[in-house]
């Protein structure tokens, strides 16, 4: 049976990549006429599915020694067992092995032809018997039925430049570097898509740090999957003091240089004698993080440095000294209680870089950036202030060089949890808190340098009492990754409840093992808690320890086939198990569907034509109600990425991807009809929008995007003649066309009766854009996003005659992502609250609010629910009258779910 975590992964890869289950198809309400809204029960129904090998095998060898390595071993296994795990041996590639005592852990990697499988990694488990090897066990993902050819179409530079045309994100990013990593293979029900792998380093234009890994299809040169993976000297030994934030002082090891000066340079731990490895602090002197993160230290960081050997002063408010120190503790804590030597397991040097900025001002916020620690400052403290910040961000460090977990969804969240456990962990020791006090879960709360009651303070508490069934949250990719803090807690609540109750070394052993040894890249909760399980038996714990692990994880609802979770919408499912467009491209609209009277569009990376390994991405167009006649229409095409659906009364028109083109394609009969090129080269023609017979679109060819209006008599005219335009959200309604341009910072309007064109400038931050425009008959509308402490979301209108008499529009809550829709009646947005930086989140559920679209711009709004569902709501659609439709996860999956009126109040 597939799972919550396994419908996410398919969900956030698209065109049916890296999981257990993918290539899911659209289940659909049968036409009817819709006097009422009827609730449906969530879709039942199975999507054809990848076929995994086991994900957990037990016993297989039985008391059978295996000569050799532990390598040799676990390779004579896997080849021995081929119709269980169901992958030639030779398509597993050896990545490491991790001895302890006699007891090691064989990790290997799937490859097809030569080409890495995404995420496929299987870790086999020995342990020493009788001059050999006995298999104990083994954990993991592989993928048997892989047909995919390895020959890209693309070439590796096409796909790189088609990354920047077709993702508005990167494009506007600052900074930039890419790197190439070749091929990849992303695993589907489909037979898997061939793929070249890119990492985009920078800052996003509302400030956020980048480290985007993007994937795109070798043979139809679409965005496959794209994500965002920042988890937000010779030595001359010395011993020195260092004045803390708190003020108390501190014992420091640090190095004496020529020149008589000293450095925060830490020459004392155990790896320096055989790796030279070292601890290392440096100021960052108020330089953008943007210029810092990623990479080695570059020119400009300075290591931190004192005329005596005693550090205060800006060594002290930059958070100098509680970074150096801290991450000694760090070191000394995974050296002497989990026995690895520093954040890469091999004596590696430890920097960490404080004191980093944004625009000048204060970076709330503090990551791992695959290389280093990089802090800010908020509300004035040093986050390095924290011990379990420090250790919760070197985890991620030993996670990324361990288990490899990636940072979407559950196996995110699990990443998230192990760095909080850990930093925990090492933070509770440190100051002699027991485990039993209430605050021993917290994480983050001593940012606040004593201004703040604790509680209040936190980032997050393990202690929270989440349970997987009723708690976890299956957020969307453009929410937190997926949901990778929001959710963490439910993880991290068990293996600390587990903590409580057994010896602490004990369980952190535990804990640790289970990472290095059975967790792989695509692992989630219940995973964990067999690799908690696994780990404790291997250390031979008593029969009462694994009661006790039984019992937390059994307390957090974490056991086999959690996800599967029943529910009632309160309205009509007409699309089930979708994976949005949005997710992976950022310049397709943020709503469920495309609505044109009784007609609905709907664009999705879950085209039924997957079983048949044909469209990645596929527009499934419909009717609400049946007294038109037709049923659903699935458009889609091998080998041919179909997506950002726009709707008017003849016709759909989409942006078409091949190998070959990016171009501008259209169904008339409102989609049913044949599929016929429109605008098609010589540039990269996108993001269309039709209306009243005419087309509006962007022709991107470079650096360079442009509005282009093809009127109903076949002229074409360029809205953006002058050089340099980089427009983009479009969108066109009542004679009016509409985008954003100059890196998101101003709206514009064009008027086709009078060929004028109006701009305005965004709001709010300098360090925020406009992310989102929308029209009303006489409006504008746009969502500024800026990123500070957390991304917020604010909504702004004008008149068209007037786009200077802008105004902020009053909403019921802070919003995050707050996707928006707009008709001439009604204004509706989805709202998540949120708080805190490092991704703190207050745990309240999305949900979708609406409300006159005339009080809205007056001020005086009473929003009202479009649902009661329990689930999150997401992405809402506005047709005529309360039509309205959304994205739901109530059920076990994303539905697009509908309305013919407004819920209420859901009192």
């Amino acid at each position: 049976m597939r799972t919550q975590r396994t419908r996410r992964i398919r969900r956030m890869l698209a065109t049916g990549v890296v999981m257990a289950a993918t290539g899911s198809v659209l289940l659909t309400a049968p036409a009817q006429a819709e006097e009422v809204n009827e609730p449906t029960p969530a879709a039942t129904q199975e999507a054809p599915e990848a076929v995994v090998a086991p994900r957990m095998t037990q016993g297989l060898d039985g008391a059978t020694t295996r000569r050799g390595t532990p390598a040799e071993a676990a390779r004579a296994h896997l080849k021995a067992h081929q119709d269980t795990y169901r992958v030639p041996e030779t398509d597993l590639a050896t990545v490491r092995t991790s001895a302890d005592g006699g007891q090691a852990s064989v990790r290997f990697r799937q490859k097809r032809n030569g080409v890495p499988v995404f995420g496929a990694e299987y870790a086999v488990q020995t342990e020493a018997a009788d001059g050999g090897q006995h298999v104990t066990s083994a954990t993991g993902t592989l993928y048997p039925e892989l047909t995919v050819s390895t020959t890209p179409k693309v070439t590796e530079a096409t796909a790189e430049r088609r990354m920047l045309t077709l993702d508005t994100r990167l494009a506007a990013a600052e900074g930039t570097a890419t790197e190439r990593h070749g091929l990849t293979v992303l695993p589907g029900a489909d037979g898997g898509r061939l793929a070249w792998h890119f990492t985009v380093t920078g800052a996003t234009a509302a400030g956020e740090p980048l480290r985007q890994e993007v994937f795109v299809d070798a043979h139809a040169g679409g965005i496959a999957l794209s994500y965002n993976n920042i988890d937000a000297a010779t030595a001359a030994p010395e011993k020195g003091t260092g004045v803390r934030v708190d003020g108390t002082e501190t014992p420091l090891d640090v190095n004496k240089e020529t020149d008589g000066s000293y450095t925060l340079v830490d020459s004392a731990r155990a790896m320096f004698p055989v790796t030279g490895g070292q601890v290392i602090t440096y100021d960052a002197n108020r330089q953008s993080y943007l210029d810092v993160a990623n990479g080695p230290v570059r020119e400009g960081t300075t290591i931190v440095s004192s005329p005596t050997n005693r550090f205060a002063g800006t060594a002290t408010s930059s958070g100098a000294v509680d970074a150096h120190v801290n991450a000694s503790k760090v070191y000394e804590y995974l050296k002497d209680q989990l026995g690895r030597d520093g954040v890469d397991g091999k004596g590696g040097t430890i920097h960490s870089v404080v004191n980093v900025a944004r625009s000048g001002k204060d970076y709330a916020n503090a990551f791992w950036d695959g290389t280093k620690m990089v802090y800010g400052h908020m509300n004035g403290v040093p986050l390095s202030v924290g011990l379990d910040v420090v250790g919760h961000e070197m985890a991620h460090g030993v996670t990324e060089h361990s288990a490899g977990l990636v940072y979407l969804n559950q196996s995110g969240a699990l990443n998230e949890a192990i760095s909080d456990y850990f930093g925990n962990a090492m933070e509770t020791a440190d100051k002699g808190v027991a485990m039993t006090d209430p605050t021993s879960g917290l994480i983050g709360e001593y940012l606040c340098n004593g201004t703040k009651p604790l509680a209040e303070c936190a980032l997050r508490d393990m202690n929270d009492g989440r349970v997987a069934g009723e708690d976890y949250l299956p957020a969307s990719l453009d929410i937190d990754n997926g949901g990778v803090h929001l959710n963490s807690t439910v993880v991290s609540g068990a293996m600390w409840d587990m903590r409580k109750s057994m010896d602490t070394k004990l369980a952190d052993r535990i804990v640790y093992r289970a990472a290095q040894n059975y967790l792989t890249p695509l692992s989630g909760f219940s995973d964990m808690r067999n690799a908690v399980t696994l780990a404790a038996k291997s250390l031979k714990v008593s029969k009462a320890d694994l009661a006790v692990i039984d019992a937390a994880f059994e307390a957090h609802g974490i056991r086999e086939g959690w996800e599967k979770r029943g529910g009632t919408h309160d309205g009509r499912t007409v699309a089930a198990d979708v994976l949005p467009a949005y997710e992976v491209y950022s310049g397709v609209d943020e709503q469920a569907a495309q609505i044109s009277g009784d007609v609905y569009a709907i664009g999705h990376g879950s085209a039924e034509a997957w079983g048949a390994n044909s469209a990645a991405f596929g527009i499934t167009v419909g009717r609400f109600s049946k007294e038109h006649g037709t049923s659903d229409h699935e458009l889609a095409e091998k080998d041919a990425y179909l997506l950002d659906p726009s709707v008017d009364d003849d016709r759909i028109v989409f942006t078409r991807i091949t190998a070959d083109s990016v171009g501008v394609w259209t169904a008339k009969d409102k989609g049913h009809g044949k599929i016929r090129k429109l605008v098609d080269g010589p540039a990269d023609e996108l993001e269309p929008a039709t209306a009243d017979g005419r087309l509006a679109y962007i022709s991107r060819e470079g650096a360079e995007s442009d509005v282009m209006l093809l009127d109903r008599d076949g002229t074409t005219v360029n809205l953006t003649p002058a050089v340099g335009s980089d427009a983009t959200n479009l969108t066109m309604k009542h004679g009016t066309v509409a985008w954003r341009d100059e890196r998101g910072k101003f709206v514009n309007v064009y008027d086709i009766a009078t060929g004028e064109t109006k701009r305005q400038k965004m709001t709010s931050f300098a360090l925020g854009e406009i992310t989102d425009v929308q029209l009303s008959k006489d409006r504008v509308f746009w969502r500024e996003t800026t990123a500070f402490l957390f991304r917020l979301d604010s909504f702004y209108s004008a008149p068209l005659s007037d786009l200077t008499k802008r105004a902020s529009l009053k909403k019921p809550g802070t919003t995050y992502g707050g996707q928006f829709s707009v008709s001439d009646e009604y204004f509706a947005y989805s709202t998540y609250d949120a708080s805190g930086a490092l991704g703190g989140w207050t745990g309240k559920i999305g949900k979708v609010y609406a409300a006159p679209l005339a009080d809205v711009v007056d001020g005086t709004p009473e929003f009202q629910r479009i649902s009661c569902s329990s689930g999150m709501q997401l992405a809402p659609a506005l047709g005529d009258g309360q039509r309205a439709a959304w994205l739901d996860t109530t059920a076990a999956s994303t539905d697009v779910v509908t309305r013919k009126t407004f819920a209420g109040t859901c009192s």
